[in-house]
């Protein structure tokens, strides 16, 4: 599976994820853990753009060390931030900022699960 069926399976986990909250965000009047789970799988989405480019990079050339160091720093600048909005802000709630960065995680496990591990035909 490679990075392109990921992101397109983890919309599909995604949008059952965003059903989930909706509920969720009926049953207790508050939309907040629906806004945190969009916001936490946007910024998994940039993380993860951010890691097929430096996988990119360190195929290209083997001495892109501060290329490598400066691609983590910024990965967990854009998790801080996420999670520094969440606490900041009334409308946004962490639990589902944190599992809104568990989608794309959670997305190859579960092809891989579906799957056994081996190559999907098609």
């Amino acid at each position: 599976m490679n990075e392109k069926d990921v992101l397109k399976k983890s919309l599909y986990l995604f949008v059952v994820g965003c059903f989930l909250f909706v509920i969720i965000g009926i049953l207790f009047k508050d939309m907040s853990y629906l806004l945190g789970f969009v916001l936490g799988y946007f910024i998994n989405i940039i993380v993860f753009m951010l890691i097929m480019k430096m996988s990119d990079e360190i195929l290209k050339s083997s001495t892109s060390t501060i290329l490598i160091v400066m691609g983590f720093i910024l990965k967990l600048a854009l998790y801080a931030l996420g999670f520094y909005i969440s606490v900041k802000t009334q409308w946004v709630h962490i639990l589902g900022v944190f599992l809104g960065y568990l989608m794309i995680k959670l997305t190859i496990y579960v092809e891989g699960f579906i799957h056994k591990g081996g190559d999907i035909d098609g």
